[in-house]
């Protein structure tokens, strides 16, 4: 029995061999061929193919790193665009202030020593204006037709 055993080990031990060395052959088998290919220089479609693909490749990625960039670029723009409309409003703000009547007449008063004038000291100007000289109006009043009521 222990004959058996020991053929039967033997031959799974030969049988296990046999079929690495099959698959060792059939490895070098593909190198074989591999390197026939590579001494023929046979690998033309394979550079070309690679080529194509790594220009794809690196449009893709170029392609999405400029929208990214771009992105970035956009939002630094909407915050300064923020900050000039913050600062636009803020200096409005201040020009009201500035020229309120009220802010005007405090300095008027205080820094300044204005006070109101009396009824005496305001003098009352024509306000109409006209480019035409004096006598040039009074000509043209006297020569317009007259209405009879």
């Amino acid at each position: 029995m222990r004959e058996f055993i020991t053929s039967n080990a033997n031959n799974a031990k030969d049988q296990f061999f046999e079929k690495a060395n099959e698959a060792i052959d059939a490895g070098l088998f593909w190198r074989g061929n591999l390197a026939k290919a590579v001494r023929q220089k046979d690998f033309k479609g394979t550079l070309w193919g690679i080529s194509v693909i790594s220009v794809v490749l690196f449009l893709y990625v170029w392609q999405h790193m400029e929208v990214v960039k771009l992105g970035y670029d956009v939002q630094a723009l909407r915050q300064q665009k923020q900050q000039l409309t913050n600062e636009y409003y803020y200096l409005k703000y201040k020009m009201n202030d500035m020229n309120s009547l009220v802010r005007v007449e405090t300095i008027a008063r205080t820094q300044l020593g204005m006070q109101t004038p009396d009824p005496g000291q305001v003098v009352i100007l024509d306000d109409s204006f006209s480019l035409l000289p004096k006598w040039f109006l009074f000509w043209e009043k006297a020569s317009a037709p007259r209405v009879k009521p």
